[in-house]
């Protein structure tokens, strides 16, 4: 007779080898997706509290996690040195925007500035069109470097394939930001 102590296992996680748009989930990306879904839908279903919208929300990151390694593959570009990292992630966008989503459909009659405590609001298409705006005046050796470290590469990874030291990989990637800072703080948004 088994203990109290004794729990029995949780069965597998099951996703689908398809999204809810029916876009199909790369075998290797499903197979790390069963393994992080445990703990990234339970965190999910905290912030939104349905399940099944959290389910949805992650097999979609899984989807277009897929793509993304496929249009790699197919361009002849280096492989995502850790897709775990960036399908999850992929995972924490997804769920931040339907986060934003249902806080703006639940207080539609409250302001942006009210909800987020600051003096002016931004849209994320304003905030998307900022990102574009400090890109563009990145060097090209410095959009590189950004990608790479949102991709899960390590400094040291970055600065090896560039020919630069690891500390000069991370300087290059936290001048951009400063940038973007500044960016945000003349529109009056931030600090």
């Amino acid at each position: 007779m088994p203990s109290k102590r004794e729990s029995k296992p949780s069965p597998p996680f099951l996703l689908n080898s398809v999204d809810p748009l029916g876009r199909p989930i790369d075998p290797a990306v499903l197979s790390i997706a069963q393994e992080i879904a445990p703990q990234a839908i339970s965190y999910a279903e905290k912030l939104l509290g349905d399940p099944a919208v959290c389910l949805n929300l992650f097999e979609e990151a899984a989807a277009a996690v897929s793509a993304t390694v496929k249009k790699r593959e197919l361009a002849g570009r280096d492989a995502i040195r850790d897709v775990r990292r960036y399908l999850y992630r992929t995972f924490m966008h997804r769920l931040s925007q339907e986060r934003r989503k249902q806080l703006s459909s639940k207080t539609s009659s409250e302001s942006l500035d009210e909800r987020q405590g600051t003096r002016r609001g931004i849209s994320s298409l304003e905030m998307s069109l900022l990102l574009d705006e400090v890109m563009a005046a990145c060097d090209k050796l410095t959009q590189e470097i950004a990608l790479r470290r949102l991709e899960g590469f390590s400094w040291q990874e970055i600065g090896t394939r560039y020919g630069i030291s690891a500390h000069a990989a991370r300087v290059r990637f936290s001048k951009a930001l400063q940038r973007l800072r500044k960016a945000l703080k003349a529109r009056g948004i931030g600090g």
